[in-house]
């Protein structure tokens, strides 16, 4: 393709999709470095978003703010449908024992804490439904989405107040 915006959209996000991947299969994932999975998908996403605003920058120096954030919103969209897809498959189909686990706990911290069957019932229906696949996937691509409108927002302001900051 030859497209800029969608190359490096698919390419943060492939890169994510293989950092998280090689997490998974090589390190042993534990909650304890969860956090450094989403840091990776966080640096990815800022770097296409970063980069691909800048090539439009270059190319297109005189087009209006809103065509900047249109093109910053291409990239996340992209990156975000794809991150939410795999999402969707990766806890689904590659790990679903993850999910399993956490509802597992929930409902075991109730029951430790002296609670009803009714209410360890409700738990396990609450824990269910925020452990889910299709939530998670779901939650995904909106907080991609929204974190990507403000950091969009940021990057073509600093891109039209000071271009020369960053080579263009």
């Amino acid at each position: 393709m030859k497209n800029p915006i969608v190359n490096i959209s698919i390419t943060a996000a492939m890169t994510s999709i293989i950092g998280k991947m090689l997490y998974f299969i090589f390190l042993a994932p534990d909650e304890t470095y969860d956090m450094f999975t989403r840091f990776f998908y966080l640096l990815c996403f800022l770097v296409a978003l970063f980069v691909g605003l800048r090539i439009w920058k270059l190319n297109n120096r005189q087009a209006p703010f809103t065509d900047d954030v249109k093109n910053g919103m291409k990239i996340v969209s992209i990156y975000a449908l794809i991150i939410s897809s795999f999402t969707f498959l990766f806890y689904k189909f590659i790990n679903p024992a993850y999910f399993a686990e956490k509802i597992q706990q929930a409902m075991d911290a109730v029951a430790n804490a002296g609670s009803s069957e009714a209410e360890i019932e409700q738990v396990k229906n609450t824990a269910s439904f925020v452990f889910n696949a299709f939530t998670h996937s779901t939650l995904t691509l909106f907080g991609l989405m929204v974190i990507g409108f403000f950091y969009t927002l940021v990057i073509a302001l600093l891109f039209r107040y000071q271009p020369k900051a960053f080579g263009l």
